[in-house]
């Protein structure tokens, strides 16, 4: 199976209710941990005791396993599954999706928002002018950047109150302030 096939082997595997947290891209030493690479490495779902997660490889096999996560050197995360004790069974599972059930997340507070949900949103500024639909989410150190794409071109903002006005996840529209000077 050549590696187009796995990977749509693997996308048809993820079901419609669950979420893609991120994958495993190697193995770190000699206890069967591995090198993640989570969408948002700011997350602390595999904090403390973890979270049940199923793995996806790239063949479309599922497997559950419980993930807890730690910081390695430098901006390097590092995970232990329930089960895999030895670089052998860790390497096994490179490339392997990380996915969880949407219902599986914490609930969010007020103004905070799971990239997911924002993905396709309609961008308006406050006089009614289309600035494009949301496709990027950039996330920096202090402030993520939402990024909106139209036909005229690409526009970056930061993800502020200042910036966004109101997000409505259910018309699918999120308002930004005119932003003067810029040009929209």
């Amino acid at each position: 199976m050549g590696r187009r096939a796995q990977r749509s082997a693997q996308r048809a595997a993820i079901q419609s209710d669950e979420v893609r947290l991120g994958h495993i891209n190697g193995v770190f030493g000699l206890k069967g941990e591995v090198r993640l690479f989570l969408y948002n490495p700011k997350t602390e779902l595999f904090k403390g005791r973890g979270m049940d997660v199923v793995l996806v490889s790239p063949e479309g096999k599922r497997v559950s396993k419980r993930l807890t996560s730690r910081s390695g050197a430098g901006k390097r995360i590092l995970g232990l599954l329930d089960g895999v004790s030895s670089p052998e069974a860790a390497r096994d599972l490179a490339e392997w999706e990380i996915v969880c059930a949407a219902s599986g997340l914490p609930q969010l507070v007020d103004g905070e928002y799971y990239h997911r949900d924002l993905m396709g949103l309609a961008v308006h500024t406050e006089d009614g002018m289309s600035v494009g639909r949301i496709t990027e989410i950039v996330s920096g150190d202090d402030v993520d950047c939402w990024v909106a794409r139209s036909d005229e071109g690409e526009f970056l903002f930061p993800a502020v109150r200042e910036v966004i006005l109101s997000v409505d996840l259910h018309s699918g529209v999120t308002i930004v302030n005119d932003l003067d000077g810029v040009d929209l």
